[in-house]
């Protein structure tokens, strides 16, 4: 087996200096020199390094170098490509991957809660399980592979992340709906309740990403919320929801705001509902020129629709269209 290693930066990627953790060009070998410690490495392997960085500070062109470089190697005879990357924005690199890299092999991103030198760190074992689910055989596409505290390790499909809370580097998939998981043996075994539908869509060229989402309104709902000021530049309005999949439909203020919008030319679409049973609260969707995006992570909605607005795609012809198993059916 060949694997290529493209290392990126972040936590897995950094030293403690101080009470400082920052990123180190030097961490790739010795991440490497622990595995093969822990582990043994019984495979060949190519490494590349197209930057280093916390992966809180990515943009639209940082992520758009890595898809470039993933691009750029899926036919150079690899049985797989592994990815390291930090914790905070992983899942936005994953969505974006998943859209645009389409592939026979598997490309696996893994990150650590702490550094590798930290007993408490999950990243070598993150790391040890991707190298497994390669061997398998078991999915192309793109995937993380992550361990949660007190958890057996799993394998997510890279569309279907939930965002981190706050206070917890637990990573978790829309629905529970990850692919399979790995027993105390690392023996792999698929998830039975996983189902994926068949692509929709078609694929977004790589390298298409824009550096900002700049005609993107995002919002998230809280109580006592008062709506912003839309700017001329905005084109799409972002709303996420409540865990049951409502917003407040009843006070004045939502219902101007969104009528504004429709008045404006804005589509509006509506993250973290489900097909289905629905409130009472959700009736006023359609009168309030509100799309659900149904089945779908809120981050992989953001994604897909960043990358909507950069090949100048109609949203709606795409968003609820299944693209990389991203739809839970």
């Amino acid at each position: 087996m060949k694997l290529l290693f493209i290392f990126t930066g972040g936590t897995i990627g950094s030293t403690v200096k101080g009470d400082i953790i920052s990123t180190d060009n030097k961490k790739p070998y010795l991440i490497l020199e622990k595995y093969r410690e822990k582990y043994g490495i019984d495979f060949e392997y190519d490494i590349l390094q197209p930057y280093t960085e916390l992966s809180e500070n990515n943009t639209g062109a940082t992520i758009r170098k890595l898809v470039e470089t993933v691009s750029e190697n899926l036919t150079k005879g690899y049985d797989g490509i592994i990815i390291t990357h930090g914790t905070d924005t992983i899942q936005y690199s994953a969505a974006v991957l998943s859209y645009t890299v389409k592939t026979d092999i598997p490309v696996c991103l893994v990150s650590s809660n702490y550094t590798i030198e930290n007993p408490k760190a999950n990243g070598l074992i993150n790391l040890h399980c991707a190298v497994r689910f390669t061997e398998t055989d078991k999915g192309s596409g793109v995937w993380v592979s992550y361990k949660n505290q007190n958890d057996i390790p799993k394998i997510h499909k890279g569309s279907r992340l939930l965002e981190r809370q706050a206070f917890t580097d637990c990573i978790f998939s829309i629905m529970d709906s990850f692919y399979g998981s790995f027993d105390s043996d690392f023996n792999f075994h698929i998830n039975p309740e996983y189902r994926e539908l068949q692509d929709q869509t078609d694929y977004f060229t790589p390298g298409s990403l824009t550096e900002e989402a700049d005609s993107i309104l995002r919002i998230e709902p809280y109580l006592g919320m008062v709506y912003p000021k839309i700017e001329p530049k905005i084109k799409y309005i972002l709303h996420g929801s409540y865990h049951s999949g409502t917003i407040n439909t009843k006070a004045i203020f939502p219902s101007d705001f969104f009528h504004t919008a429709n008045k404006n030319g804005i589509k509006i679409f509506l993250t973290g509902t489900e097909s289905g049973e629905c409130y009472e609260s959700t009736q006023a969707f359609k009168n309030m020129h509100i799309v659900p995006v149904n089945n779908l992570s809120p981050i992989a909605a953001y994604v897909k629709l960043w990358l909507c607005t950069a090949a100048g795609n109609d949203p709606e012809e795409v968003l609820c269209r299944s693209l990389a198993g991203d739809i839970v059916p």
